[in-house]
C-alpha cells in the first residue's frame, strides 16, 4: 500500500470511529457515570445503551460504573417521561421512545397525541405551501418556454409541430394556474384550521399537562 493511502485510510478509519463513539474519551476520563446515564435517560435511550458506553471506554482502558449509571439513568427517565415532553415531542413530529414504565407513559402518550395534532395541521399548511410556490415556479418556465418557441420562421409540417408545441405549453399552463388558484382556496381553509386547532389543543394542554402554560 502506498503510504499516501495507508495515511488517507487510517485517518478516515479514525474519523468513522470517533462519528460512531456513544461517548467521547473525555466523558470516560471524567467518569461520571450518573450524571451520564441521566443524560442519556433524558434523550430517551434505552438503558442498554450502557452496553456501547462500556465498549467505548473499554478502548480506553476505562471500566464505567454500571450502578452509577442505572441510578442515574432512573433519574433522568423522570425527566424524559412528563406530559409536556411527550407533547414537545408530538409537535415535532417525533416518536415517544419505550422506556418510560406504565404509569408514566400513559399521561404522556396523550400529551404526544395532543402536540401532534398540532404538527399535522401545520404540516397540510406548508404542503400546500410548498405545491403554490411550486406552481408559481412551473407557470414561470413554461411561461419562459413558450416565449422563447417561435414559429414565424417555420413552414410545413415544422411548423405545425412547433403549433402543437406551443398549445401544449399553453394547455399545461393552464392546468398548473388552474391548480395553483385550488391551492390558494384550500390554503385558506388549512390556515383557519391550524389556528382553530392551535386554540383547541391550548386548552386542553393546559387541562391535562402540568406546568403548561396557555399561548
Amino acid at each position: 500500500m502506498k503510504p499516501w493511502i495507508y495515511v488517507v485510510s487510517v485517518v478516515l478509519g479514525a474519523l468513522l470511529l470517533a462519528g460512531c463513539e456513544t461517548v467521547s474519551k473525555e466523558q470516560c476520563v471524567a467518569g461520571d457515570w450518573s450524571e451520564l446515564g441521566r443524560a442519556d435517560a433524558a434523550q430517551g435511550h434505552p438503558s442498554s445503551r450502557f452496553e456501547d458506553v462500556a465498549k467505548d471506554c473499554g478502548r480506553h482502558g476505562i471500566t464505567p460504573d454500571p450502578q452509577a449509571y442505572l441510578a442515574g439513568w432512573n433519574s433522568g427517565v423522570l425527566l424524559y417521561c412528563t406530559p409536556m415532553n411527550g407533547f414537545g415531542l408530538g409537535r415535532q413530529n417525533r416518536p415517544v421512545s419505550p422506556i418510560c414504565p406504565p404509569h408514566l407513559a400513559g399521561e404522556v402518550e396523550d400529551a404526544h397525541r395532543l402536540g401532534t395534532r398540532i404538527w399535522v395541521a401545520r404540516d397540510r399548511v406548508e404542503r400546500l405551501e410548498r405545491r403554490i410556490s411550486d406552481r408559481d415556479r412551473q407557470i414561470d418556465k413554461l411561461r419562459s418556454d413558450l416565449d422563447r418557441l417561435d414559429c414565424r420562421s417555420l413552414k410545413g409540417d415544422e411548423r405545425a409541430d412547433c403549433r402543437d408545441r406551443r398549445n401544449d405549453l399553453r394547455q399545461k399552463m393552464q392546468d398548473a394556474r388552474f391548480d395553483l388558484q385550488s391551492a390558494r382556496f384550500e390554503l385558506n381553509d388549512r390556515r383557519r384550521d391550524y389556528e382553530l386547532t392551535l386554540a383547541r389543543v391550548d386548552r386542553e394542554a393546559a387541562r391535562t399537562i402540568p406546568g403548561y402554560v396557555p399561548q
